[in-house]
């Protein structure tokens, strides 16, 4: 099954609440929604979470929540605890409102080597990860892949991260993962192999994806989001790949056009099975000539 949604309340939608924004995606036949805390709102500044996760399972819409970009788990003192205090609040929050993950990004490495960087991190994880089953908190941490060189969160980075913090999830940024793996992903291939990797190394039966387009400097650094339209990546040959393998994906649209291009990611899916489905029905219409014709001359 593949859900879709957007990071954020719908540019649509006429109201700018949580409630509105899930009550908005369910209107465009959307089913999963990212609430942005970007800005690393109080909780009193937010709606009603026992209830608006009340709505949101009514509406069969999958809850997730994206921590403030400004997370730095490899800063000082002072910036690891404040990252630490965050994904806590965000694991509060997140139970509550029904959300099955919290999405948070690494920070930049600072003067870490990888190796350094990692073994910092599995401590910190291990006990965030303790924090959240002491008080029963629903949602799973999961960490994103990271399109700049200077940010943690290679493919093999956040890999080790989650083989050695049980409980830990990847969260495939593919508009990242592109742009760091010398925009590499221009095929089916690429995107399987991908999936090959963490089914391998994880053992995943379920995937959190982020999509958009990507827009590169002069140098072929990541600068931005972009458009679907406006992007290399076809999202066709991801679909395909998802729709072959029967995979379980939450797809979330990153791009600044957010639900239009849930929605235009949706559309693209739904032609791929619609051409998928056209090729089993004439197979099986050429199996059946052949053996109307077989039968007809051994009679």
């Amino acid at each position: 099954m593949i859900r879709f949604g957007p990071a954020g309340i719908p540019l649509s939608c006429k109201g700018r609440t949580i409630r509105d924004g899930i009550e908005d995606i369910h209107a465009l036949g959307l089913h999963a929604m990212e609430i942005q805390l970007v800005r690393g709102k109080a909780v009193n500044e937010l709606d009603d979470f026992e209830e608006l996760g009340e709505i949101a399972h009514s509406l069969d819409i999958y809850m997730a929540i994206h921590a403030p970009y400004y997370m730095d788990f490899l800063g000082n003192g002072y910036m690891r605890n404040k990252s630490s205090k965050f994904l806590q609040f965000a694991g509060e929050i997140g139970s509550q409102i029904g959300a099955r993950t919290i999405v948070t990004h690494i920070g930049p490495y600072h003067d870490y080597s990888s190796r350094e960087a990692i073994e910092m991190l599995v401590p910190m994880f291990r006990e965030l990860r303790n924090y959240y089953l002491q008080r029963n908190y629903r949602p799973r941490i999961g960490v994103e892949l990271t399109g700049r060189p200077d940010l943690f969160g290679t493919l093999r980075e956040i890999t080790e991260l989650c083989q050695r913090v049980r409980g830990l999830v990847p969260i495939i940024n593919w508009a990242h993962l592109h742009a760091r793996g010398s925009r590499w992903l221009n095929d089916r291939e690429s995107f399987k192999k991908v999936f090959d990797f963490f089914e391998t190394n994880l053992r995943l039966q379920k995937f959190y994806c982020h999509f958009s387009g990507v827009e590169f400097d002069p140098d072929g650094n990541e600068r931005h989001y972009a458009p679907v339209k406006k992007g290399e990546i076809k999202f066709e040959h991801l679909a395909e790949v998802i729709l072959e393998n029967n995979y379980d994906v939450i797809m979330i649209s990153d791009s600044p056009l957010m639900e239009h291009d849930a929605m235009y990611i949706k559309l693209i899916t739904e032609r791929v099975e619609s051409r998928r489905q056209e090729r089993v029905a004439r197979r099986e219409a050429s199996e059946r000539i052949r053996q109307v014709r077989k039968a007809a001359i051994e009679a």
